[in-house]
């Protein structure tokens, strides 16, 4: 072990982060780039854009941008984290060791709830089957998928990013075409104007579009959620955070100007890019980039998802504050009691027939909010862990970090409060939700007390 790592472990030690030793080391940086691209990449892209065209217009690819710049503060923060003191389930790591274990708590309940969007992917991949298949059961289709991702991550996170890596290959060709075949036929008088044609709708309203793209442009800060897995996290993990989203900011903004430049703004606003790809492409193509561009954006985001949710949960059991055999891990060592939790979480609507718009914009909300949690650790990491952060292969001073953790967290409260706003009783909801699982993390410290005064 390298003399700099050796130190980060030590510190990490001092706070309590760590890795598990049965989880396998094997992702390297391109493994983090297809598991980073494939989880930013997705039905965000599909769904998003027409809303945001709807919002702000030609303003459509600034704002891609500028939600990018949005997601990377917090994300240069988590890298930071990642990179000084890497583990396994890191971000609930990090809020249990610098913030409190019943706040670490609190957080993963928050992240459990976000993973209702495994049955928005679902459905959004089986809604772009039917449209080449009529006909088709949607609730079937839908269902196949999440198992086939279910799967292919209990054979291991090494076939899991394999998988991951066909899909950013196909899905990322397909975006290629579609700029390609694209920019020949954009009107580009449309973006002349200035202020007034970037922002028709107002300073506001771009800025509301530009929060909730977000979801499309967010994603790679779950990469830390692999420390534990990772062959080198304080070179890779950094770079391939910053990389992937900075990578995919700059396809969708290129995709946002042929999304509103090639067909008239009042007949995409609101839309998908089905639309725009049947005036670009000749019938073969618009049926790949339906599939290779849609429906493989969805299942790749869907395949991340299962790659890094369950790592907090496992360290969380394996410390007495779930269930013990909520920490079984298989032989090909991946914890297939989690992964199992979470099918079931995806399966449920799904199978139930459950209003998926409701369900995914609440998915989405929720995961703004927990996001917070990992994200103010940015102000406590260098009191805390000195030692990591001298030896950490990742710099950013004291006063740039507190700078980008207070950016990171009011963009993305902003977010959160955007995307609740027209759902009723959304706010209630997340009080009761948070009642139930204070009291829940306290009686349960309650017990872990007294079995350690038991040991003692």
């Amino acid at each position: 072990m390298e003399k700099n790592e050796k130190a980060a472990a030590a510190a990490g030690e001092n706070t309590g982060v760590r890795t598990d030793p049965k989880l396998k080391k094997g992702l390297g940086f391109w493994d983090l780039m297809g598991i980073g691209v494939g989880q930013i990449i997705g039905s965000g892209i599909m769904a998003l854009t027409g809303i945001c065209i709807a919002l702000t217009g030609a303003g459509t690819p600034l704002a891609f941008l500028v939600s990018a710049v949005l997601v990377i503060c917090p994300d240069l923060v988590l890298a930071v984290l990642g990179s000084a003191v890497p583990a396994t389930g890191g971000m609930y790591t990090y809020v249990r060791d610098y913030i409190g274990p019943k706040t670490g708590i609190y957080y993963l309940a928050l992240l459990v709830a976000g993973q209702l969007v495994l049955a928005m992917f679902g459905i959004t991949f089986a809604e772009y089957f039917v449209g080449l298949v009529p006909g088709a059961n949607k609730t079937l289709v839908a269902f196949i998928v999440l198992t086939v991702c279910f799967v292919t991550n209990l054979l291991g996170v090494d076939w899991a990013a394999k998988l991951q890596n066909v899909l950013v290959i196909v899905l990322v060709a397909a975006m290629a075409l579609f700029i390609i075949f694209g920019l020949p036929k954009v009107n580009w008088d449309v973006f002349k104007g200035g202020i007034k044609t970037l922002m028709p709708n107002g300073f506001i309203n771009f800025m509301t579009g530009a929060s909730l793209l977000t979801f499309a442009t967010g994603g790679a800060e779950f990469l830390s959620e692999l420390g534990g897995e990772m062959k080198n996290p304080g070179r890779d993990l950094p770079k391939a955070m910053i990389a992937s989203t900075a990578a995919v900011a700059v396809i969708y903004a290129f995709i946002g100007i042929v999304a509103v430049g090639v067909l008239p703004i009042d007949e995409v606003a609101g839309q998908s890019l089905v639309k725009v790809s049947n005036a670009i492409f000749p019938k073969p193509l618009a049926v790949f980039f339906i599939i290779g561009g849609g429906m493989f954006a969805v299942a790749s985001t869907l395949n991340a998802t299962f790659t890094w949710c369950t790592k907090g949960l496992l360290i969380a059991a394996e410390e007495g504050w779930l269930p013990k055999p909520f920490a079984a891990v298989s032989k090909r060592g991946t914890p297939w009691v989690l992964l199992t939790i979470f099918y079931v979480i995806g399966a449920i609507p799904i199978l139930t027939g459950m209003d998926i718009e409701t369900v995914s914009r609440l998915g989405n909300g929720v995961s703004l909010i927990y996001v917070l949690f990992p994200i103010f650790t940015g102000y406590l990491i260098y009191k805390k862990s000195p030692q990591a952060m001298a030896a950490s292969q990742f710099k950013i001073g004291k006063k740039p970090l507190y700078v980008l953790t207070t950016i990171g967290l009011v963009g993305y409260i902003i977010a959160a409060i955007l995307n609740f706003s027209d759902i009723e009783n959304a706010w209630q909801a997340m009080l009761i939700f948070s009642a139930v699982v204070i009291v829940y993390a306290w009686l349960r410290e309650r017990t872990l007390k007294k079995r350690a005064a038991r040991k003692d």
